[in-house]
């Protein structure tokens, strides 16, 4: 089984900044993942809410700052929003990394475009994931050797009986760990390669011996 740090180490350190994915990765996670959203000037910056205020204290979305005025801003402990450019040269290779696309209709297709070109040569390390079957549709049309994550929070998505063939194209899903039951019931672990989010305390023993 392995282990993927959720938006780095942010248990300990400020989410989706460089320092959380350091210390994910001298702490020996097996992947990491993190948030895509494009900035005003078209740069791919790690961020997940639809918001800036939470994190930064500053009221706007991040798609109306370019990068650096975005850099300007304080994401926790005096860290910056890094952009993926920075993440793929402190991983390079050393762990697995999920790219999750936040949706933004305005954006979205832009975003896959230029995410696209940034991990074309790192595919054996750089996975992609949505909850928006529209941007994981597209990821698969620009590049078909991409591995794709299927996020689920629905227990209604994996009872649909035409779940695994609507997504046969992805590599993962990525399921709410409280949906854990369903997966089990439905068998879906010994078919597919699948990743519960966000685990916390959860005793996985059931679910490791089905294939977890």
């Amino acid at each position: 089984m392995k282990r993927i740090a959720h938006r780095g180490l942010s248990k300990e350190y400020p989410e989706n900044t460089l320092l959380s994915f350091q210390k994910a990765l001298e702490a020996g996670a097996d992947g990491v993942e993190t948030d895509l959203r494009l900035s005003l000037d078209e740069e791919v910056i790690l961020f997940h809410d639809a918001n800036l205020k939470r994190i930064t204290g500053y009221d706007n979305i991040p798609e109306a700052l370019s990068l650096a005025q975005l850099k300007k801003l304080d994401a926790g402990e005096g860290e910056a929003i890094p952009s993926l450019d920075e993440l793929l040269q402190l991983t390079q290779g050393k762990a697995t990394l999920i790219l999750e696309i936040k949706y933004n209709p305005s954006t979205c297709k832009r975003l896959c475009e230029i995410t696209i070109k940034l991990i074309e040569n790192k595919l054996d390390w750089v996975e992609v994931s949505c909850f928006e079957d529209k941007a994981l549709k597209y990821m698969h049309k620009l590049n078909p050797h991409v591995k794709l994550h299927k996020l689920i929070d629905k227990a209604s998505t994996l009872k649909d009986k035409d779940f695994e063939m609507l997504y046969a194209y992805v590599s993962y899903f990525d399921v709410d760990v409280k949906l854990r039951n369903i997966v089990l019931d439905q068998g879906i672990l010994q078919r597919h390669q699948v990743i519960f989010w966000t685990v916390e305390n959860e005793d996985l023993s059931k679910e490791k011996e089905a294939g977890l």
